[in-house]
């Protein structure tokens, strides 16, 4: 009986809703309504889309790189592995050159039309 009166109290006392003073009282959160989201122009979604590309390009050939490097070392001396391995490793150093290549000429197209498409911030972790 003893036990049940303790578990009884204590849970009691742990389900009783405390102040939290993590945040002052006059605190204005400003949410906006559904349906009135800000539409960017054109040439914002084209930086956000250049720049989610790039992102997902280069993690890409990290990860090829990766691969080509854990199957050379993973061969064991097989010299069909090995080649198999360093033409891995070719083609991610080949695709970063393109990637490279990329970057600047959408560089260069953008000084040419008036957008600076090199702000290099993802649009979800990026401020307004």
């Amino acid at each position: 009986m003893k036990k049940i009166a303790l578990s009884t109290a204590l849970l009691g006392y742990l389900l009783q809703a405390g102040t939290v003073l993590a945040q002052g009282r006059d605190v204005v959160v400003n949410i906006t309504p559904p349906g009135s989201a800000i539409v960017a122009d054109l040439s914002t979604v084209i930086k956000n889309a250049l720049v989610i590309v790039f992102s997902v390009a280069a993690f890409l050939v990290l990860i090829f790189l990766i691969i080509g490097a854990f199957q050379w070392i993973m061969s064991g001396g097989d010299k069909e592995a090995v080649g198999k391995a360093r033409s891995r490793i070719t083609h991610a150093l080949i695709g970063l050159v393109i990637l490279a290549l990329a970057f600047v000429i959408t560089s260069v197209v953008g000084q040419i039309i008036g957008v600076d498409f090199l702000q290099l911030k993802l649009p979800f972790l990026g401020s307004r």
